[in-house]
């Protein structure tokens, strides 16, 4: 199932065109993550440096995210080039009681997923894994643990060439049941500024 999935994604990404951008699918374990605390959180601090140069996808205001609600859950998509400032903001989604996943590609190709279930986190990067001398990257998966097989085959030189972004949409849908794809994109949505001085549009 996850290898269908995968293809799909790879179709949708290159529809899409997507070649910079951060998701972040947030869905709190009971009741609802409503719009209006997701912004509460999103604004409760402003981005500590300026923001990166725009991408496809970027709103009037280089510090806005889009917004959109499903379900009992929260998207937001940034078409800024990633940085850890602006996935700082992002985080605040992330919380007791909650799921949180976010996917970034930035403008020289490397992809990260990164997931916190209350307090446990994992993380995966690409192309190059996220590790040191002494840790291997399966230590820093946490509850991506399940997927280490998977995930591995983008560092085995044997493998042909995947699509990190495509596999790890995967995994989120295959975690969270939320597809990625146009129709999401085009449900209605909020533009939220980070700076909480000016209004939401």
């Amino acid at each position: 199932m996850l290898e269908t999935m995968i293809e799909e994604y790879v179709e949708t990404l290159r529809t899409l065109t997507l070649d910079i951008f951060a998701y972040t699918l947030t869905i709190p374990d009971s009741g609802q993550l409503t719009s209006a605390e997701a912004i509460r959180r999103l604004r409760s601090a402003p981005l500590t440096q300026p923001a990166g140069p725009p991408g496809p996808y970027d709103t009037d205001g280089d510090e806005d995210l889009m917004l959109i609600a499903i379900d009992n859950g929260i998207v937001t998509l940034d078409g800024i080039n990633p940085d850890p400032d602006r996935k700082e903001v992002t985080d605040r989604l992330a919380g007791q009681g909650l799921r949180h996943w976010y996917i970034a590609q930035d403008v020289e190709g490397n992809g990260t997923l990164y997931v916190r279930y209350g307090d446990a986190e994992g993380e995966v990067q690409c192309p190059e894994p996220l590790a040191n001398p002494s840790t291997p990257w399966t230590e820093f998966l946490g509850p991506l643990t399940p997927y280490a097989s998977l995930l591995a085959s983008l560092y085995d030189d044997r493998e042909l060439e995947r699509d990190a972004t495509a596999i790890f949409l995967a995994i989120i849908e295959h975690e969270s049941g939320v597809r990625f794809n146009e129709a999401l994109l085009a449900r209605p949505r909020l533009i939220v500024p980070v700076d909480p001085h000016r209004p939401i549009v």
